[in-house]
């Protein structure tokens, strides 16, 4: 069974991929503003189930954060928790997904002494403040941090905290700026 999951969720994942490749814009904030915008009172509601399973298919937070804000000017702090929630769901998914597949295991055999490595990095004092600035710096993808962690057997409580912090200030800015440009944009 889980190799049928895994087949499938990579299948998944193939598919989103080739159709961002041939169609980016997509993923561009106004095509997102405007997807959410066709579902009208129902629209945020689905906007929340967006972020909430946008990273079973690793795909960035950040073009949905920045749509949420552009589609809700008016609900920036509905839009800054959906997407709260959504890294929280993410980081957990992608934290858990070692143990999932058994890859833990793969890696563990293939390659002991980075694990090792790895492993006592991220249950030393200071895998807390890895996980944190990891999460802070908007150029790399939370993701990896989060399946380090995860690969690791870093507390799920420990990282999620870490993750939350650290995505808090860049997610503020994204959804007022998003929100501001929203409200130029709807005005």
């Amino acid at each position: 069974m889980i190799k049928h999951l895994n087949l499938i969720w990579f299948g998944l994942v193939a598919i989103a991929t080739l159709v961002l490749f041939l169609n980016p814009e997509l993923l561009e904030r106004e095509s997102l503003a405007a997807f959410l915008e066709r579902f009208g009172a129902e629209a945020f509601v689905i906007y929340l189930l967006i972020c909430l399973t946008r990273s079973l298919l690793l795909i960035p937070s950040t073009p949905f954060i920045f749509a949420g804000a552009i589609a809700f000017p008016d609900w920036p702090l509905a839009v800054l928790a959906a997407s709260m929630a959504g890294v929280l769901s993410g980081s957990l998914l992608i934290y858990s997904f070692p143990g999932i597949g058994g890859y833990d295991e793969r890696l563990k055999a293939r390659y002991p002494k980075q694990i090792t490595y790895i492993r006592e990095r991220m249950q030393g004092a200071g895998a807390w403040w890895v996980a944190m600035g990891w999460a802070a710096f908007p150029l790399v993808p939370t993701d990896l941090i989060c399946y380090v962690a995860g690969l690791a057997k870093m507390p799920p409580l420990k990282m999620a905290t870490a993750v939350q912090i650290g995505s808090f200030p860049f997610m503020a800015i994204y959804v007022f700026t998003g929100a501001e440009l929203g409200a130029i944009l709807l005005n």
